[in-house]
């Protein structure tokens, strides 16, 4: 026998009903402004006001760049993760599969223009911290540099099939030679040897950022 509602229960609803009205009618207008960093909406304003798109970048929850990366595809947006190749590799007698992973970790690439609507739909992305540089005055990642990081990358320069030499020590001041940041100084905080991976800090924009790389992005001033 079906329940009948108690005349609590349904104020309750009635109280609910603008909250949950308020949290649909934000949902629509994010996903407008998100569509504004869409390609075909590039495509209409880069074509009509004879402006260029750029490729930004996004800090995003470590772990979550294959999953923004998806959702901005999913939404048409220009997006990219560089990351490893996937490879095998034999340990005490064992095959063992290494799956890709990011090259940078925590950081994902848009390529759109910089308006105000299109900073504040990425902004609305599930896991998406922030944008390097704010979302006013976005910092503009070079395409050549973009171009080459992703393909050393399919090259498989950050595969580490055999271990590299480490010639980095722990508050060194190194040159990030690959990727969106490249030509940034970094302070080396840790290395992780077995991952190839090393945690450094960098200054973007005034603001100390810490920032884990590829051992192979790294090289001495």
């Amino acid at each position: 026998m079906q329940r009948k509602i108690t005349m609590a229960e349904k104020v309750d609803m009635n109280r609910l009903m603008p909250a949950l009205d308020q949290i649909v009618s934000l949902r629509r207008i994010n996903a407008t402004m998100l569509s504004m960093a869409s390609k075909a909406n590039v495509e209409r304003i880069t074509a009509s006001e004879q402006v260029k798109a750029h490729w930004y970048c996004l800090r995003v929850m470590t772990g979550r760049e294959f999953a923004v990366e998806k959702l901005l595809a999913d939404a048409d947006v220009e997006s990219l993760v560089v990351s490893t190749n996937a490879y095998k590799t034999v340990k005490r007698g064992r095959v063992r599969i290494v799956p890709e992973r990011p090259v940078i970790v925590g950081y994902v690439l848009v390529r759109c223009v910089p308006t105000a609507a299109a900073m504040t739909g990425l902004l609305s992305v599930k896991d998406v911290i922030e944008v390097v540089g704010g979302a006013e005055t976005p910092w503009r990642a070079d395409a050549e540099s973009i171009a080459r990081f992703k393909a050393m990358a399919l090259q498989g320069k950050y595969d580490h099939k055999t271990k590299p030499k480490v010639d980095f020590l722990p508050e060194e001041i190194v040159r990030i030679s690959d990727g969106p940041f490249a030509s940034f100084e970094a302070r080396v905080m840790s290395i992780d040897v077995e991952r190839c991976r090393v945690k450094v800090e960098v200054e973007l924009f005034g603001r100390k950022n810490p920032m884990e790389l590829d051992l192979a992005q790294l090289e001495k001033i």
